[in-house]
């Protein structure tokens, strides 16, 4: 037979995983990816129901890759700071993709999108199932990484906080100057 834990043990497991990660949401999952590792290939289908493929972009683009939610405020937080990013690089090699890992599918996060105040204008994924989430290892929201030309995971940040988009910035910039053209 087996025997359940007390609900104030689980809590009190809950609560203490919680307090050990950064600000976000906590998403469970994991891999073991860092900085100089390859990035694993991915595909995934849009919210405008485009494919999108990490292999027609490797060695030709810079990859930033950003785990969020709806739900998770720094992710939210975070946004405004991405697109200015996409902007000023979009045009020298850089393609950033929003990845969502809200499990209630597209037309929510469509409709949470179309209210926010700084419009979206980079492709977002749907990762309901935490496929990609998972390969990277996102565990806590937002996760951001950067993926250079060669497939080199060279920026990997978890949580976000006023002012980390200064270093992002700065890995991209650098991380774009490197594309042959």
């Amino acid at each position: 037979m087996k025997r359940k834990l007390p609900v104030r043990h689980l809590i009190a497991a809950l609560a203490m995983m919680l307090a050990v990660q950064p600000a976000g949401a906590f998403f469970g999952g994991g891999g073991g990816i860092k900085e100089g590792d390859p990035a694993p290939m991915f595909s995934g289908q849009t919210i405008d129901n485009q494919r999108l493929d990490y292999a027609q972009l490797k060695g030709k683009k810079v990859v930033l890759l950003d785990f969020w939610s709806i739900y998770c405020a720094s992710c939210i937080e975070e946004m405004p700071k991405l697109i200015g990013i996409y902007n000023e690089f979009r045009d020298k090699g850089l393609v950033v993709i929003g990845v969502n890992l809200d499990s209630f599918g597209t037309h929510r996060v469509v409709k949470f999108m179309d209210g926010m105040e700084t419009k979206i204008n980079f492709p977002v994924v749907i990762d309901k199932d935490r496929k990609i989430g998972t390969m990277f290892g996102a565990m806590v929201l937002p996760t951001t990484l950067v993926i250079d030309v060669t497939g080199k995971v060279r920026f990997f940040h978890v949580g976000y906080k006023q002012g980390d988009e200064k270093q992002l910035r700065s890995v991209v910039a650098q991380a774009v100057k490197e594309i042959r053209k």
